[in-house]
Formats: C-alpha cells, structure tokens, sequence
C-alpha cells in the first residue's frame, strides 16, 4: 500500500518542540553540573552533544518519536512512512534543527563566563574558535529561518524536513500488521529494539560521567586540584598579557600563596615590577615630551609627583626650577618653599621662603612657612618673629598659632616692646603694599 502522509497540525508540532526543547535544557544542564561536582572537570560540548543523540537522535531513528511527539501523537518518518536512517535523523536534528550550532555557541558562552570568574579556561586555538564560532552563527540562523519555511508550505514541512526527506505526521504512519504470526514478528522486533535502545541510552549516561571521570584520573589530580589548576591557569594567562595590572597581580599572588607556589610567587612580583618600571618610564617619556612642548603648570607637577615617588628628588628639584623659569613670583617662590620643606630639604626651604618674604613681606602663607621650617632648624628666634608676622597678618592661621605655642614653650614668649615693633614694621608694609 502506497504511504500518503497525513501533515500534522503546526500547533502540535510547536508544543512538542517546546516539550523537547525543555527537556533538552534540563539534561543538558545536568550533563554539565554531574561531572563539574564529581570530578572537578566539564566536558560542554560533549555532555550536550550525548544529550541531543540520546533525547532526540537516536529515539527518532529506532521509535519515529521524541517524548514530546510520543506527547502529543505525532511521529517523524520517512517517504514511505518508515523511521529515518540515523545518517538522516542526526542530520535533521544537529544540524538542520540547529542543535549543534546552538550547542557549540552556548559553549563557547560558557567558557566566556568560565575565564571572567577565573573558574575555567578555553584551551580551542583562537582562529579555530572564531571560524568555528562564524560559522555556527551562520548554521543557527540558517535553522531558524528554515523553521519559519513551514508557515507557508501546505505539508508544514521545514527546512530541515525538506533536507532529510522526513515528514511529521499525526498518528501511527504504518499501523502494526493484521495477521498474527507477524504481529508476533512485530512485536518481538519491537522488544529487541527497545531493550537495544536502553542500553544504549544508558551507556551514553554514563560516558557522560565516565569521560570526564577518565580524563581527571589519569592525570592524577583531585577535583579540587583540578579546579585550582584550571584557576591559576586563566590567571596566570590574564596576567601574562597585562602584567602591569595591580588588581591581576595580586589575585594571582593571593593564589599561588594559597597553593604553596613560593618561586612562582617570586617571579610574578619580579615580572609585576618590571612591567610597573616600563609603564613609568613611558609615561615618564610622554610626561617631558609634553612639558618640553607646553611648559605648563599641571604637566608640571604630573611629572614632579612621578619623580617624587621614585625618591628622585634632586630630578624633581632641577624641574621645578625649569618651570619657575629665571623671574619667579613671591607666591611660586612660597610654593617651590614649601615643596622643598615637606621633601626634608629645610635649609634649601628656608633660603627659598626667605628670598619669597623679601621680595613680597605679605605673601600669602609666606611667613608661617618660613617661620615652621626656621623651627625645625632649631633657629627659635627668627621662627617666633615669622610667627607673630603670621599671626598679624590673619589672626585665624591655625598652622601658625600652633607652632608659635611649641616655639614659646621653649624659648618664652616675647617682650611687649618686641611685639609693638614687629607691629609696626608689618603697618609699614601693608601701608607700602597698598589695597590688595
């Protein structure tokens, strides 16, 4: 009798991908949770591609069904109502459905995310993973598109049924046989295939383990050590290519003391301050190159601050010079002073906020800092007098009040007559300054 198939309804046909898709999900999941808490080790692409075989592959080539066709009474077969051949099946489940470029994109993510969390790391060449990535995105959408051909088609055939020569149909394509010695025949047939079938999955079940099991024993590591290992890997591989990152070089560090590695910690804090000293040296480089060129204030003291940390002060001292350039004001002199004075260079400082007083004797915050930098020399005297000059010129300078309590405290405080003299001789200059 000729085979005529009888095109499922499009609305089954969703239901029971949804079905599939959902279980698939799940085993896939399971697929790849198993052998990570086991052994310490996943395998993605294989645990999914065993999953896609055994859920859908292999059931449509013996059974003409999914669990979600058996759900919702349908079958896939073949131009004369028989199961596909598993060259056929396999192609229109991986490939023409999609399901293997899905199942290498979603481990390509996997592995992505892996590397980000520092738990995992991608071993796939990167020209071979990008092709292949290129490629899978190209067969994905292909298998998309070949799902929507059904819409139009009268048979509701897609793409991937076109390609394999299969059909959807509603019911059992081919009824079992009426005489009874076949039936028998039938039957028994059937029994065999399922017993085969159920082995086979259970087989493939434990490959999924069994892989992953082999692969880390042979090695002789625990999971634990697995897991550490693949860690310090992505790490190390991180920090090889930014060796000059901080928060990379002390998660590795963090690591590799955990793990014992004492050498290895050595060489990563060598590498760590060679890669530090190159990136100093360049910035130091475009720091001259842009001052030599601008001459100005804030290139200026970006590089005086880089020198600083490098404890080279007697560089950054010739520098500061450079910028204040041959005429300098009594407010830059104050400034060069007072960097001088907090770089331990307090005679240098002294002699620089003197020249800063004289040039200017109400130069803003001039006289407190001659007279603290005076007290550090042990010059009591003159660090009173530039004291009492600071506090006439603003009664509210706290840095000054303070220092002239510890001067007093040693050398006393001075006579009335003292203070009236400086009184007057800072009245002459404010009156020889004019309104400022």
């Amino acid at each position: 009798m000729t085979f005529v198939p009888r095109p499922a309804p499009l609305s089954k046909r969703v239901i029971a991908g949804l079905i599939d898709a959902a279980f698939i999900v799940v085993l896939s999941g399971i697929s790849f949770v198993a052998p990570l808490v086991l052994r310490g080790l996943v395998l993605p692409m294989w645990g999914v591609l065993a999953v896609l075989v055994g859920y859908a592959v292999v059931p449509l080539a013996f059974l003409k069904r999914t669990l979600g066709l058996h759900i919702m009474g349908l079958e896939l077969v073949g131009k004369r109502g028989h199961a596909l051949d598993l060259a056929n099946a396999s192609f229109r489940e991986l490939l023409g459905r999609g399901y293997f470029p899905a199942a290498y994109l979603f481990t390509i993510v996997a592995g992505l995310v892996a590397s980000a969390f520092h738990v995992g790391s991608n071993t796939s060449p990167p020209l071979l993973a990008g092709v292949m990535t290129l490629a899978c995105s190209a067969a994905f959408a292909v298998a998309v598109i070949g799902h929507v051909v059904a819409l139009g088609r009268p048979d509701q055939r897609t793409l991937a049924d076109l390609l394999s020569g299969s059909f959807v149909v509603e019911g059992q394509a081919l009824l079992p046989p009426s005489d009874l010695e076949d039936f028998d025949d039938f039957q028994a047939h059937r029994r065999g295939v399922l017993r085969n079938l159920a082995v086979f999955e259970v087989l493939l079940m434990v490959s999924v383990i069994a892989l992953p099991w082999l692969l880390s024993s042979s090695s002789g590591e625990s999971p634990q050590m697995k897991g550490q290992r693949l860690k310090l890997e992505a790490l190390q591989a991180k920090f090889n290519a930014n060796p000059g990152s901080d928060s990379l070089a002390n998660e590795l560090q963090r690591e590799l003391q955990r793990a014992g590695r004492r050498e290895e910690l050595q060489a990563v804090s060598e590498k760590h301050a060679q890669a530090l000293g190159r990136k100093e040296a360049e910035r130091e480089q475009r720091l001259r190159e842009d001052f030599t060129a601008k001459h100005d204030r804030t290139t200026a003291e970006a590089l005086i601050s880089l020198l600083e940390q490098q404890d080279r002060v007697d560089e950054a001292k010739e520098l500061y010079l450079d910028w204040l350039g041959p005429s300098p004001t009594a407010s830059q002199l104050t400034g060069f002073g007072n960097w001088l004075a907090t770089n331990t260079r307090t005679d240098e400082a002294v002699t620089v906020l003197s020249q800063a007083t004289t040039m200017d004797p109400l130069v803003p915050y001039g006289r407190t800092l001659l007279g603290v930098s005076l007290q550090r020399l042990g010059r009591l005297t003159a660090a009173r007098e530039q004291l009492e000059l600071a506090l006439l010129e603003d009664p509210t300078d706290e840095d000054a009040a303070d220092a002239l309590r510890d001067v007093e405290a040693q050398a006393g405080v001075l006579p009335p007559s003292g203070k009236e003299a400086l009184r007057r001789q800072f009245e002459a200059w404010r009156r020889d300054a004019g309104p400022r």
